[in-house]
């Protein structure tokens, strides 16, 4: 067989093929160019589980009339001009294909009014060839209406998702955006049901929206990096929302580092912001993956930040600010197993094995097969422990590098604070 070369218009639909799998790449890529436009308010509408209808509104700042034809041609971006701008990206759209390749696999309409004119224009796009333009009445902002997704491009539209899951993963997209911007109104429809409807709030207000309320926030900045972190402990089902210059990211490394250090029961929303040279995400062609220029010194200092014992750096936010003593105070032993303890306004349950395990293992320097040898040299659940022995314990803990959680990723204590006890009572605290 002979090499050929494919035709333009096949090219480009591989091309998006590459970009665009499914319906919430679409919405992704979307989203993302009204967040670049400054959006204030973002409507998101699926049918189908957006095989049949995905449509983004905005108020942005709009696209020119002279630029909107511009927009689903190969390679168009307003984003970058150079090579160079690649490594100071403050944008979310800067691969500058996205409108093109969603408009080459699809029935594409774009309706836009920039803010400086008074009315806006509308395209109609099939295949990615423009098939009609004309003027609309509309406000300020854009709005993409994306339709029968793939239908010239069957073979790739069979291997689409059920409705339900293409739904879901469009809706878990939409949450990581809303926590990356929680000033930016986020309404969701599916099949004409509201999905999402979240306020501009702060950032606190619009996790406990989510996920509800209970977080701890960690804020730490060490030498280029700041870090933000929310973190709900001993929760029944871990899971981590990672953002790194505010882009989420999906790097399962990355997330299993940070999982050995918080534990696999805790849910988490963490936000790392560092210079734009120091962060790659076109290594992969979704910018979900990330690679740092110095993965070593960056991956130690958010270790080194998410550990921090600094008091006012860790704050229960839904609670007053505890009153810490200098010591703890041991009030007991339960099952031979747990040791109880009071600081300030907190009661504290902590694992003597656990405590025991963790020390052996950073004492063993965390190499290979620590864990098991820190194990089987650990004080065992079930042996009872003189007020002594259980005071030389909690010094222990306070000592750690990582108090949260032992080697295999359980929580090593579980805290309360006593004012949910005598609310529980029925009493004023």
């Amino acid at each position: 067989m002979f090499v050929k070369i494919l035709p333009p218009e096949v090219r480009s639909r591989i091309a998006a093929g590459e970009v665009i799998e499914s319906p919430a790449d679409v919405v992704k890529e979307l989203v993302e160019n009204s967040l670049d436009a400054k959006a204030t308010s973002v409507e998101v509408e699926i049918s189908k589980g957006g095989k049949r209808l995905i449509l983004v509104r905005d108020n942005g700042t709009g696209i020119h009339p002279e630029d909107l034809e511009k927009v689903v041609q190969e390679g168009a971006t307003s984003k970058i001009e150079s090579e160079k701008d690649l490594l100071n990206l403050s944008s979310y759209g800067f691969r500058g294909e996205a409108l093109h390749s969603i408009a080459s696999v699809s029935r594409m309409r774009i309706r836009s009014r920039f803010f400086q004119e008074r009315e806006g224009y509308e395209i109609e796009v099939e295949g990615g060839e423009i098939v009609s333009r004309r003027k609309v009445g509309m406000p300020i902002g854009t709005e993409v209406e994306v339709r029968d997704l793939f239908f010239n491009l069957p073979v790739r539209r069979k291997f689409l998702k059920r409705e339900d899951t293409e739904r879901r993963r469009i809706a878990d997209l939409l949450k990581e955006y809303a926590l990356v911007r929680p000033s930016v109104e986020l309404v969701f429809f599916s099949n004409a049901r509201e999905v999402l409807n979240l306020k501009p709030s702060d950032e606190l207000d619009r996790i406990e929206r989510l996920f509800g309320r209970g977080f701890e926030r960690i804020y730490r900045e060490a030498g280029f990096l700041k870090v933000r972190a929310y973190v709900k402990r001993n929760v029944s089902r871990g899971e981590l929302h990672l953002f790194v210059n505010s882009r989420p990211v999906s790097t399962r490394t990355f997330k299993e580092f940070l999982r050995k250090i918080l534990g696999y029961k805790t849910l988490g929303v963490i936000f790392v912001d560092m210079p734009p040279f120091m962060v790659d995400f076109n290594v992969h062609p979704k910018k979900r993956e990330v690679k740092f220029v110095k993965e070593r010194k960056t991956l130690s200092l958010i270790r080194d930040a998410l550990l921090s014992r600094e008091e006012d750096v860790i704050l229960h936010l839904d609670q007053e600010i505890p009153r810490y003593e200098t010591e703890f105070r041991v009030i007991g032993q339960l099952d031979n197993t747990i040791i109880l303890a009071q600081r300030g306004d907190y009661l504290y349950f902590f694992d003597q094995h656990l405590i025991s395990e963790r020390a052996n293992y950073e004492s063993l320097g965390e190499g290979k097969g620590a864990d098991e040898i820190a194990c089987r040299s650990a004080i065992k659940s079930g042996k009872r422990l003189s007020e002594k022995e259980m005071e030389e314990l909690i010094e222990t803990w306070k000592k750690l590098k990582n108090p949260h959680v032992c080697p295999h990723g359980r929580p090593i204590y579980y805290r309360i604070h006593l004012k949910d006890i005598y609310e529980k009572l029925g009493r004023s605290f």
